[in-house]
C-alpha cells in the first residue's frame, strides 16, 4: 500500500493519539507472570499487541481482547511444556519473552522463538550472552545469531556484564530476573535509552520488587533479589509519545491549532522530550493535565539535540530540521540503526529525495533547513519511517508518494484518518 500525501496549508481540531506500546506491552508481560486476574484499561490495539497477545497466550496466558481493555487471567507459572512463540516484528515481545522462557522449571522442554522478516534482521547476542551467564542454553537456528532461536534450561540468575546498545536488554532481564531463584547483578557498559529502563522500573516500583541501582563510571548496576513474585494489577495505560509526535510535530508546523488528549507529560516515556524540543525551537505549546495545546504556523529554528534517549523520535526530528531556520544536529543515536530499519538512512534517503540537505554520519545526522518538494520515498516497511516522510509530504509542494505504508499498523493504525481529520491532505491506498 502507498500514502499518498499533497501540501497542507492548515491543521485544526482535536484528535487523540493511541495507548502506549511500550507500556502495553510491558502490562502483558507483568500480568502473565502474575498469579491471578489482571487488566490493561486503554490498551493500544495495533499489530505489535497482537503479536504481543499470542505469545503470552502460547505461554499459558488466558487473555481476553475487549475494545476499552485487555483482562490476562494466568497461574504466574508459564508453560512447561515444548512450544513455539511466534512473536512477529515485535522486537519488544521478542526480547522481553527470551528470559520469560528460563522460568518454567528445570524440566520444562524447549521453546523456540520464531519471529518476522525484520525481526530476523535484528541483532540479539548482547541479550543471548547474558542469558547464558544467568544460567539458559541458546541455540540459535542460523549462524548469524539472530531469531529463530531455541531457548531451554532455568533462569537461576547470578551476575552478568552487557552492552547498553538497546535498553530492551536491560528491561527483559529486570522484569524476569526477580522470579529466579538466586540474586542477580546486572552490569551495563554504557546504557543508552535510559528512559525505557526507566518505565520497567516504574512498573516494578509499583509491584513492590526489591532491587537497587547505582551508577558508576559510564556503568550502571542493578541488583535484583531473587525468589519473589508478581502481584495481579489494574492499570490504564497513557497515551503514546512516540506515536503523537507526528500530531505534535503537525500541531506546530502548519498554521492552525491542534488539540490532543490523553498524554500524560509525567509518565516516563521518553519521547515526551520532543515537547520541549520543539519549544526551544520556537513551537507554542501549551498543557492543561492530560490536554495538549499547539498553536502552529511560528518559525522554528534548528538546534543541535542529543537524542540517545530518544531514538524513536530521528525520523519525526529530521523531517521538523527539514524546514527549520538554519542548521539542526541530531546527534548520538547510532542507536536509531538498529531498529525496524536503520533510521538514519531511511530518513536521509527520502528526505534527500524530497530536496532536504542532510549530511548523515555514523552516529548522527546534519541537516539545513529549506523547502521540500513531492517525491516518491521508499517506507523501509518501518512504521516510523513511513509516517514521518508522511508528514515530510504533506510539508512540501507537489505530490509524495511512500510506499510499504501498511507498515503504520504496527503502532498507529488509524494515522492517516486522524491526520485526515486536522485537515491534512493525505491519503492511503
Amino acid at each position: 500500500m502507498k500514502i499518498i500525501a499533497h501540501n497542507t496549508i492548515e491543521l485544526r481540531g482535536e484528535a487523540t493519539p493511541p495507548s502506549s506500546k511500550s507500556q502495553t506491552i510491558r502490562g502483558l508481560v507483568f500480568a502473565t507472570l502474575a498469579k491471578g486476574t489482571s487488566a490493561l484499561k486503554n490498551p493500544l490495539h495495533s499489530q505489535d499487541t497482537v503479536d504481543a497477545i499470542r505469545a503470552c497466550r502460547a505461554l499459558g496466558a488466558n487473555i481476553m481482547v475487549k475494545e476499552d481493555r485487555i483482562v490476562i487471567e494466568s497461574d504466574g507459572v508459564p508453560l512447561e511444556s515444548d512450544t513455539t512463540l511466534n512473536t512477529g516484528d515485535s522486537g519488544v515481545t521478542t526480547h522481553f519473552l527470551m528470559p520469560v522462557a528460563g522460568l518454567r522449571g528445570p524440566k520444562a522442554g524447549p521453546i523456540t522463538f520464531d519471529c518476522g522478516a525484520q525481526m530476523k534482521q535484528r541483532p540479539v547476542e548482547t541479550l543471548v550472552m547474558a542469558l547464558q551467564r544467568l544460567g539458559l542454553k541458546v541455540k540459535p537456528q542460523h549462524k548469524n545469531g539472530h531469531c529463530p532461536l531455541q531457548i531451554s534450561g532455568e533462569l537461576f540468575g547470578g551476575k552478568a556484564t552487557m552492552s547498553g546498545k538497546s535498553s530492551q536488554y536491560l528491561s527483559a532481564l529486570l522484569i524476569s530476573l526477580p522470579c529466579a531463584k538466586n540474586d542477580s547483578v546486572i552490569t551495563v557498559n554504557n546504557l543508552q535509552e535510559r528512559p525505557y529502563v526507566e518505565m520497567t522500573e516504574m512498573w516494578l516500583r509499583e509491584q513492590g520488587i526489591v532491587y537497587s541501582h547505582e551508577e558508576k563510571k559510564g556503568q550502571d548496576i542493578y541488583t535484583i533479589k531473587g525468589g519473589q513474585a508478581y502481584k495481579p494489577f489494574i492499570k490504564t495505560i497513557p497515551g503514546d509519545f512516540s506515536s503523537a509526535s507526528y500530531l505534535i510535530a503537525a500541531g506546530a508546523l502548519f498554521p492552525g491549532q491542534v488539540v490532543l488528549h490523553g498524554l500524560d507529560i509525567n509518565d516516563p516515556q521518553g519521547d515526551k522530550a520532543l515537547v520541549e524540543i520543539l519549544r526551544t525551537m520556537g513551537a507554542d505549546i501549551e498543557i492543561q493535565g492530560n490536554k495538549m495545546t499547539i498553536t502552529g504556523g511560528k518559525p522554528l529554528k534548528g538546534m543541535k539535540i542529543d537524542a540517545n534517549a530518544i531514538p524513536d523520535m530521528v525520523p519525526t526530528l529530521a523531517v521538523i530540521a527539514a524546514v527549520a531556520k538554519g542548521k539542526t544536529e541530531i546527534v548520538n543515536v547510532a542507536n536509531a540503526r538498529l531498529k525496524e530499519t536503520d533510521r538514519l538512512h531511511s530518513m536521509t534517503e527520502g528526505l534527500t529525495k524530497m530536496g532536504a540537505k542532510i549530511e548523515e554520519t555514523k552516529n548522527s545526522l546534519v541537516i539545513s533547513g529549506g523547502k521540500l518538494y513531492g517525491a516518491t520515498a521508499h517506507g523501509f516497511n518501518d512504521h516510523r519511517t513511513v509516517m514521518a516522510l508522511s508528514l515530510a509530504g504533506m510539508l512540501a509542494s507537489g505530490e509524495t508518494f511512500i510506499d510499504t505504508a501498511e507498515a503504520i499498523n504496527k503502532t498507529f493504525p488509524d494515522f492517516v484518518k486522524v491526520m485526515k481529520g486536522l485537515g491534512a491532505n493525505i491519503n492511503m491506498r
